[in-house]
């Protein structure tokens, strides 16, 4: 029971598998949800591209629905989805949208977490899908990736050739909007995050045009897509640079967090638990309990403060050991009223237990899967241990390293996750990664990006929630309990100087400023950026989903 949901706190990004369908666009998905401009131009598109079919749940079409991350994204219902072939059909589509002016999201990988992020409501979805190539050079430096892939088929066919790309984490998780939000991988530390290993950008831009933008062409766009979302153009194509990989030593490691040390944090805090609503539950948790103190007697419990003690090494012996990569989270299991934590543990050479990972080593795990395997093991290891189709909230900040601020925001999170144990399915989950110097060093690679990060900043951690539940009558109570985390956690860093403006784009929550996180100079470039190739605001105004500069 303890290791089920123990799996169940592991907080990495997921995605479904989804198959292609064969039209190139189906139609009609309830018209009456959009508006006479988006009626004529989906009826445009479907003179165009053919085949069609109504929208029906129960048809083969749910699985368009079926292969959003979120529930929010699974419930809008849009006017009409295209699924262009190439970049050619993708800018015909473009030039459609922009003479009716209907609304519309682009859908990479669809794990975009909130309500229009990559599904237009009552507008046209462009589903990127079909644009699934994987054409890998002779010198094995670069590799062409369509948008549409998911970052598990781009590793499956890079493996064999013992390369890798900087790519996400979850092997489910889409290409496209992962590179243009930053894009974190395991082997950051050696190469920087996704969008910094990116040499061209294949665009269509808002007047239905084509174009290349690298460093010698269109230089300026080059800047600006490096972290600049989707605000410029539909990125059909990524020129990647890939690089030498062979095996690792990784894996999941859990531990339960010690129940004295929790009974203590609530006394102190003042809270009162819940009681048990039922006989059944009352059993299961008297049994669930003893377990937890017999296995805290013999040493498989950790505290807060050996947790944060050994973030707190990895992240300040990782500047010197580019290999070591790692993530924290923690998550609470009201099944059984029970902390948990888990860390992932990536060193990408096959040497176990390195010395920048001695403090986790020292703590007794429940379980731990690290070994010397392949990296698609690990990526897929993180696929499974997560579920999806729930309601999902998530938020990011971040500040400078202290044990101190991680121990109040614990503290907070205990407070808070106690309003929240009735809510169905609910796993409220909190994750700590570091930025280093080294990895920030690397952002100045090919011309610099725009996220406004520079290597004096570092090390940075990188702090999110991440909560899941599954009715819509709790979203509310979701969300506050979440704004409240992240709202008193940076007031908590400002006083205590330590808060960075920096938001990770891909965790971000809607309601955050992401870009004024880059500096009001960035800012400012990244909207003059945007009217030279986007100066009708196609992508700005026609485009309302995610992040606006």
């Amino acid at each position: 029971m303890l290791l089920r949901v123990a799996a169940l706190a592991t907080i990495i990004l997921v995605f479904a598998d989804f198959t292609k369908a064969q039209p190139a666009i189906q139609n009609p998905l309830n018209l009456e949800q959009g508006d006479s401009d988006c009626h004529n131009a989906c009826s445009a598109l479907v003179s165009t591209f053919g085949s069609s079919a109504f929208y029906d749940p129960s048809s083969s079409l749910s699985g368009f629905r079926d292969s959003f991350y979120t529930t929010q994204q699974r419930d809008v219902v849009p006017a009409c989805i295209v699924t262009p072939n190439s970049a050619d059909e993708v800018a015909h589509v473009i030039r459609v949208i922009r003479q009716h002016r209907c609304i519309f999201a682009v859908k990479s990988g669809g794990h975009a977490l909130f309500v229009g992020g990559s599904n237009a409501p009552g507008g046209i979805t462009i589903d990127l899908r079909k644009l699934d190539e994987i054409d890998v050079a002779e010198d094995l430096q670069t590799a062409k990736v369509g948008t549409g892939n998911r970052w598990k088929r781009v590793y499956e066919k890079l493996e064999p050739l013992n390369r890798t790309a900087v790519g996400g984490r979850n092997g489910e998780v889409g290409v496209g909007g992962f590179i243009l939000g930053g894009g974190i991988s395991f082997v950051s530390r050696r190469h920087g995050w996704a969008l910094d290993n990116v040499r061209n950008f294949e665009v269509v831009l808002g007047n239905g045009t084509i174009i290349n933008a690298n460093q010698t062409s269109s230089p300026d766009l080059y800047w600006a897509l490096r972290g600049g979302g989707n605000n410029f153009g539909i990125v059909t194509k990524f020129d990647l640079e890939i690089h030498p990989q062979g095996l690792v030593w990784a894996g999941q490691n859990f531990w339960l967090m010690d129940t004295s040390m929790i009974s203590a944090r609530r006394s102190l805090l003042n809270i009162t638990t819940s009681p048990a609503t039922s006989s059944l539950s009352y059993l299961k948790n008297a049994v669930v309990s003893g377990i937890a103190n017999l296995l805290c007697r013999f040493g498989y419990c950790v505290t807060s403060k050996q947790a944060f003690r050994a973030f707190r090494s990895v992240v300040l012996a990782e500047q010197s050991d580019v290999y070591a990569q790692m993530y924290m989270s923690f998550a609470y299991a009201w099944q059984v009223d029970q902390f948990l934590i888990c860390a992932a543990l990536v060193y990408s050479k096959p040497e176990p237990w390195p010395p920048v990972f001695e403090d986790y080593k020292a703590m007794k795990s429940l379980y731990s899967s690290a070994k010397i395997q392949k990296l698609t093991t690990v990526y897929e290891e993180v696929s499974s241990l997560n579920e999806i189709g729930y309601r999902q909230m998530w938020a990011a900040i971040a500040f400078k390293m202290s044990e101190e601020l991680l121990e109040k925001i614990f503290d907070l999170y205990v407070i808070e996750v106690e309003s929240v144990k009735h809510v169905k399915d609910v796993i409220p989950a909190l994750l700590v990664q570091p930025i280093n110097r080294d990895e920030i060093a690397i952002f100045k690679k090919n011309g610099g990006n725009c996220l406004g990060l520079e290597d004096v900043d570092g090390p940075l951690v990188l702090f999110s929630i991440a909560f899941r539940w599954s009715n819509t009558e709790d979203d509310n109570q979701m969300n506050e309990m979440g704004k409240t985390i992240i709202d008193c956690t940076v007031d908590m860093a400002k006083e205590m100087g330590l808060h960075h403006r920096y938001i990770y784009q891909n965790y971000a929550n809607a309601s955050q400023d992401v870009f004024g996180g880059y500096g009001d100079e960035n800012r400012l470039k990244l909207k003059e950026i945007q009217m030279k190739y986007d100066p009708e605001g196609v992508f700005s105004r026609l485009q309302p989903g995610y992040f606006k500069i």
